[in-house]
């Protein structure tokens, strides 16, 4: 379980609590959403420590109290007793039907996944991307393409998994984001050239094109 620093501090005369975040961008660079991240380089201000610790959990993670007490929360409400956490209910609503017997479903639960940006989320969504049924496998490279620029570390990582389906559909995910330009195209080009000797055909040929395609556009962009 990976923790996040809850740092107290004050602004105008009044105490709140820092955390740090990543920043979520879109295709035209633009912040769309900031989410809690132990790694993250920017930060996220909150009035109440309860406030904090809420959106650490959220987002997937422990935190670490001001004072150094470590802490978690287990965020599964009863449909019974639904509280004014409906990021929770949601969230234990749509995780669940991911174990569903009907592909149609969980391909579903996948897109609605997509929308909750956490580790929780991006676990689910790599998992899928090994999937043999091709609906389930695109719409969560589909997932994983919408955070490219925070998840561009895990999908080269997924270019050493034993399975090839995994190793292909983190090709696909590069070649989708190189044409948005929301991944280091730099960061790929050794990644790719070591694919290119991928002891499955299939792979092999994918990333040929995909390494010829990324470099010249690596190249055009070192140009502008």
């Amino acid at each position: 379980m990976q923790y996040i620093a809850i740092k107290e501090d004050e602004k105008n005369g009044e105490v709140c609590y820092v955390v740090n975040a990543i920043s979520l961008k879109n295709k035209n660079k633009s912040i769309v959403q900031k989410i809690p991240h132990p790694l993250g380089d920017d930060a996220l201000v909150y009035k109440t420590l309860e406030e904090a610790k809420d959106a650490i959990t959220r987002a997937g993670f422990s935190y670490i109290l001001p004072d150094g007490k470590k802490g978690t929360k287990t965020l599964k409400p009863s449909i019974s007793k639904i509280s004014k956490d409906y990021d929770s209910l949601v969230l234990s609503v749509i995780q669940n039907k991911i174990e569903s017997s009907n592909s149609s479903v969980v391909a579903a639960a996948i897109i609605a996944l997509s929308e909750f940006p956490n580790e929780v989320t991006f676990d689910i969504l790599f998992d899928k991307i090994g999937e043999d049924n091709d609906v389930i496998r695109k719409n969560a490279i589909s997932g994983i393409c919408r955070y490219g620029n925070i998840l561009q570390g895990r999908i080269l990582d997924s270019l050493k998994s034993s399975n090839w389906v995994v190793r292909n559909s983190a090709l696909t995910c590069i070649s989708t984001l190189a044409d948005s330009g929301n991944i280091d195209l730099e960061k790929c080009i050794i990644p790719l050239t070591e694919a290119c000797e991928d002891n499955n055909t299939i792979v092999q040929a994918n990333a040929l094109v995909i390494l010829a395609k990324v470099y010249q556009s690596y190249k055009k962009n070192k140009t502008v």
